[in-house]
């Protein structure tokens, strides 16, 4: 796996496909979207690119909030989506300046223009943008505006309950390891 700092001079490859999001702790949720963007390249002859954040947007939008307890660190998140087959991570500084990005610079500049994205997939959560107003409505509207195609993977569940890093930090803030590890679809490394 190859590790690009920025998106700027991420260099030219064959239908990337991507997809975006923070994915701390990388769990059964999110090995749903890399399994999806795998099936893609495999079938496309592309490659798969996962654009991510660091540090995780809400230490920098809420810098004395110190209750979020991160499931991973950058170099263990970098390790699980090696595991998992992904060509390229593209991480993103995580800045205020950044964080003022609109949806619409968001897809044009990063998406578009810099990664040259063919085939986008991502969560049926993620949102992105400032004040997180981008969504799967945005991308969708957008996507024949800038020849790409974008995929919604829906909510895993686990006995009707969503999958999420923030129901797998509360598993673990209870004890409940057995809980965390089925979320995770792995043990939970301390």
């Amino acid at each position: 796996m190859q590790i690009h700092e920025g998106s700027a001079d991420f260099p030219s490859i064959k239908v990337p496909v991507v997809t975006s999001g923070t994915f701390d702790g990388v769990h059964i949720g999110h090995q749903k979207i890399l399994e999806r963007i795998h099936e893609i390249a495999l079938r496309e002859g592309g490659e798969t690119v996962l654009l991510t954040y660091w540090p995780h947007p809400r230490m920098v939008l809420n810098p004395n909030d110190d209750t979020l307890r991160l499931l991973s660190t950058f170099e263990e998140k970098a390790e699980l989506l090696a595991e998992n087959g992904i060509h390229h991570l593209v991480k993103i500084p995580f800045t205020r300046e950044f964080a003022q990005t609109t949806s619409e610079q968001f897809i044009r500049q990063v998406i578009v223009e810099d990664i040259g994205t063919q085939k986008l997939v991502i969560g049926y959560d993620h949102r992105f943008g400032r004040n997180r107003e981008g969504s799967f409505e945005a991308l969708k509207a957008d996507a024949p505006t800038y020849g790409f195609t974008v995929e919604e993977i829906p909510r895993q569940d686990i006995d009707d309950v969503g999958v999420s890093s923030t129901k797998i930090r509360k598993a673990l803030e209870d004890g409940d390891v057995g809980l965390a590890r089925e979320y995770l679809g792995r043990p939970y490394d301390m």
